[in-house]
């Protein structure tokens, strides 16, 4: 089957549709939690700085990402309805594409518009109740470009877990991060004290917290690299295997 937009194009306008009244609900919830919280942040200095503002955004947009991207693959997981929805004219590039626009590019434009709306909704009753001064939120920074460049980058690990965990899946994914963290931590403070051991260097020396700075500033280039560039493909394709798996 070759890659056809149009497919793609369908098979979001179809997710849209099905998760449409669970999507707006979530954005009115959403968009209370960052009117109320904004609105209360003009009362100190009279002003909603873009740090403050991209403090709650972040939050916000994050958590209703992932649980927006675990949402439009339920129905994967659904004994009484998966074959049909694998019994779709689609490839599972095609169905990966268009879940991943959807859940990344379609989620930050929506969420962008909905949260500068709201923010200057906020500053305006703030002006009437509190008395603070107009002024035009402010949102696209260097701070806005960080987190969604942040966002693009975890997505397809919970993306990956939504196709893996059937049920419970945000949980299980946050704990397989905490246990490959601390599995990662270990290894390392395992493997420096062998090789140190017999130099009477242990972690915690000050001659040990000189080496760890210097080889996380030497390493930290190339640990960015890694994550921004591999880590979320690779997700990605992981989560295309378990497609094509479930599709047999």
């Amino acid at each position: 089957m070759e890659f056809n937009i149009k497919r793609i194009g369908y098979a979001i306008r179809k997710d849209v549709t099905i998760l449409r009244n669970a999507g707006v609900t979530a954005l009115a919830v959403a968009g209370g939690i960052l009117f109320i919280g904004l609105f209360f942040m003009t009362r100190g200095d009279d002003y909603l700085s873009a740090d403050e503002f991209m403090g709650l955004f972040g939050l916000c947009y994050i958590v209703l990402g992932v649980f927006f991207s675990f949402a439009i693959l339920r129905e994967s997981h659904n004994v009484k309805s998966n074959h049909l929805y694998f019994a779709l004219p689609i490839s599972p590039l095609e169905r990966l594409t268009a879940i991943w626009l959807t859940t990344t590019l379609i989620h930050t434009l929506i969420f962008t518009v909905m949260a500068l709306l709201v923010g200057q909704l906020a500053i305006v009753a703030g002006g009437i109740i509190f008395g603070s001064g107009f002024h035009w939120v402010s949102l696209f920074s260097d701070g806005y470009v960080k987190l969604i460049k942040g966002y693009f980058i975890i997505q397809p690990i919970f993306f990956c877990g939504a196709m893996t965990f059937s049920k419970n899946g945000i949980g299980k994914t946050l704990l397989t991060l905490l246990l490959i963290f601390i599995g990662i931590l270990f290894y390392g403070l395992l493997l420096f004290s062998v090789l140190n051991h017999s130099y009477g260097v242990y972690p915690g020396d000050l001659i040990a917290d000189e080496a760890f700075g210097k080889a996380s500033t030497d390493f930290s280039g190339l640990g960015s690299w890694f994550f921004t560039f591999l880590f979320g493909p690779v997700m990605l394709l992981a989560t295309y295997f378990k497609l094509v798996e479930k599709e047999v």
